[in-house]
């Protein structure tokens, strides 16, 4: 059995047998499961690293009794004994390579006193997380069409680095060879497999150069929602020439063969056809002629009326309000439904048709000069999946900020002046957005007062990002817009031309999860957890994930939404990969995104804190933790520039009710310039 073997004999060793109790001994005899290595210390790390840990866990669980042979007793006793241990100490770890971990986890064995005998594996090789394992994360969270919680992680990498000491049977593999350096990458669900191989005789070695443990996952996988059988790898090399189409390509030609079947359909088929694009064709035609194969949902604009009027409640009852669900996209159309249950209002046909059709014309011959943003993640480079550029109102203001204004810590270089219809648009989108701020108030908020932090001054946009989402395939993952100009409890105006696409929004919920240097992440939990105390936990984790379900906002042409007070502190929101999109008659593929923004005067560049690096710092609001939820802090970002690396430069921000930065030293009047109002004196009057 294998505790048999990897752990209940190590506790009868005399080495260790004679070891006063404690929680190294119980954790090496008394459990099994990996030692991890934390290298990364990047500011979405702290994020992360909860995510890649419970993934880790929950992945070794589903492949227990895939790989693991044994009765469901024995399964059960697998899965209660399981525990990893992770060494998280950024003095001693930060940005350390596969050799300084490997001799880290070597004198961790020799205070361990480990006596010298066949090891069992998880003595034999250690996990690294470092900043490429957390990059491919990201990617597969941001990409997700679920909740953080249920998205697909089995094809995530982990390094795994190979150490023998004390083994005496087996001698460590000297990275003697280029294509063997004594690690390499595992994916998440292969782990078990691994641990089983090692265990009856296979090397580290061999699974490296076989190269088909990592499987690299399946590239389709960011529109496609739940988990799907892959093609086996070595059929692939079996029957592919160097220069037979690629599973995407295949994917591709059966798309435009079935146009009207859905994409996960499409693949399941080939995947059952032994990646064969003519037998996938046949079993679809002869399908057809039996029974309907599933279709997919049409390209054009749907139009539903308020959900409103299909719920019955009960005389003095107030609706329900929640109705995200874990794992679904709720979707939302009528203006009623998304002001009841998001942080958003909309109005459809914001501008006559003339006025809208001018303003998109003019910026799709704008959006030929825009660029992608270019930023640095885990060490990596990394551009954004659109185009976007600036735009503020005179020369001098474009000087500021490709100078002195950053976005993401990274000064910006595509500032463009304001153009002619952007100008005159710009009266109706600060009118409508004043008028829905103060409904919002009067309806939503408690005791018809604006939140702590909101500003009670008039909304003025002084600057806009405008983006082009050029294809269904162009988006951007799930985020909070940027604070540092725009104060706490920021509101902006969005409006969008051409195509149709999907702006999704969740709810952020706090996190009581904690980090400490040597934590044990056990999946068992505590053995003093009552049944009824796993239930309600288990409960409270369902409600947190309801709570956290995507909303689906379906934003047509010429559609005006209010992002309110509460929505860069609370919620999330993204522009969703689509499979299909129906074209514009002006844009055809493309959507144009004008976001206006108010930047505050009081938050110009030179008034607010600079860190060592010698910039300014970058304003984040505290979304995760719940002791601190709520509190907003300046932090370095410099290390998102490509090639520059950052300070840990932490400062909390202070800011009286009105949303105004208290500052410890008040900057002078004439020391900062303020923006220019986009609208004209004349526009006022």
């Amino acid at each position: 059995m294998f505790l048999q073997k990897e752990v209940y004999r190590l506790g009868s060793e005399p080495g260790l047998r004679s070891l006063p109790p404690g929680p190294e001994r119980d954790f090496l005899t008394l459990t099994w499961g990996p030692i991890v290595y934390r290298t990364t210390y990047a500011p979405d790390s702290q994020r992360l690293i909860p995510i890649f840990l419970r993934a880790l866990n929950e992945e070794i669980q589903k492949a227990l009794s895939r790989c693991l042979p044994g009765s469901p007793e024995q399964i059960h006793l697998l899965e209660t004994t399981y525990a990893s241990k992770v060494f998280n100490s950024q003095e001693e770890y930060h940005g350390v390579d596969e050799e300084t971990v490997q001799g880290a986890f070597h004198d961790w064995k020799v205070a361990l006193a480990l006596p010298a005998i066949e090891l069992p594996v998880r003595l034999r090789m250690c996990l690294m997380i470092d900043d490429g394992v957390l990059s491919r994360l990201a990617t597969t969270v941001d990409m997700s069409s679920m909740v953080e919680k249920d998205a697909d992680y089995s094809s995530c990498p982990v390094k795994v680095i190979e150490e023998n000491f004390p083994d005496l049977h087996r001698r460590d593999s000297k990275p003697t060879k280029e294509d063997y350096p004594g690690w390499t990458k595992v994916a998440l669900s292969a782990l078990v497999e691994v641990y089983d191989g090692l265990r009856r005789g296979r090397s580290l070695e061999d699974y490296h150069k076989s190269g088909q443990v990592y499987l690299d996952g399946c590239r389709m996988d960011r529109f496609i929602s739940r988990k799907r059988p892959r093609l086996s790898p070595s059929a692939t090399q079996q029957t592919l020439s160097p220069d037979e189409d690629s599973t995407d390509m295949k994917l591709a030609i059966l798309l435009s063969l079935f146009p009207d079947i859905e994409q996960d359909a499409l693949l399941d088929i080939l995947t059952s056809s032994g990646g064969s694009v003519e037998d996938a064709s046949a079993v679809i035609t002869a399908q057809r002629a039996y029974k309907p194969v599933k279709k997919r949902a049409g390209g054009v604009s749907a139009i539903q009326t308020s959900m409103t009027s299909h719920i019955t409640t009960e005389a003095g009852l107030p609706p329900k309000r929640q109705l995200a669900r874990k794992g679904k996209t709720l979707h939302l159309f009528s203006p009623e439904d998304v002001a009841a249950h998001t942080p958003c209002t909309i109005i459809h046909n914001f501008l006559p048709p003339d006025e809208a059709d001018a303003l998109l014309l003019e910026l799709l011959d704008e959006s030929k000069h825009f660029s992608r943003y270019r930023f640095q993640l885990f060490d990596r480079t990394v551009e954004s999946p659109h185009t976007s550029s600036l735009y503020v109102s005179t020369p001098e203001e474009i000087r500021q900020q490709t100078s002195e204004y950053t976005y993401g810590g990274i000064y910006r270089s595509n500032v463009r002046q304001l153009t002619p219809h952007l100008r005159a648009v710009s009266a109706k989108v600060q009118r409508a957005v004043n008028d829905e701020v103060q409904k919002r108030i009067q309806t939503c908020y408690p005791d018809g007062k604006k939140l702590k932090y909101q500003s009670p001054k008039e909304w003025v946009p002084n600057a806009a990002f405008v983006n082009c989402y050029d294809g269904p395939t162009e988006s951007v993952g799930y985020h909070s817009d940027e604070l540092t100009y725009l104060g706490p409890r920021a509101i902006i105006g969005s409006l969008s031309l051409g195509v149709e696409r999907e702006f999704r929004v969740r709810r952020i919920v706090a996190s009581d999860d904690d980090e400490g240097n040597d934590s044990e992440v056990s999946a068992r939990g505590s053995t003093a957890d009552s049944p009824s105390k796993r239930k309600a936990t288990s409960k409270g984790v369902d409600v947190r994930a309801d709570a956290q379900g995507q909303i689906s906002i379906h934003l047509p042409h010429n559609s005006l939404l209010v992002m309110h007070a509460e929505m860069q502190e609370e919620w999330k929101h993204a522009i969703a990969p689509a499979q299909t999109v129906s074209p514009h008659p002006l844009s055809g593929n493309r959507r144009i995104n004008i976001t206006y923004r108010w930047y505050r005067d009081a938050l110009h560049p030179r008034n607010i804190p600079r860190c060592r690096c010698g910039t300014h710092a970058i304003l984040r609001c505290v979304q995760r933790k719940r002791e601190n939820k709520g509190r907003y802090m300046w932090m370095c970002y410099a290390g998102h520039e490509p090639g520059k690396k950052g300070c840990t430069f932490f400062q909390w921000a202070e800011f009286d009710d009105d949303g105004e930065p208290l500052w410890e030293i008040k900057p002078t009047e004439d020391e900062a310039p303020t923006l220019r109002n986009f609208i004209e004196e004349d526009d006022k009057q």
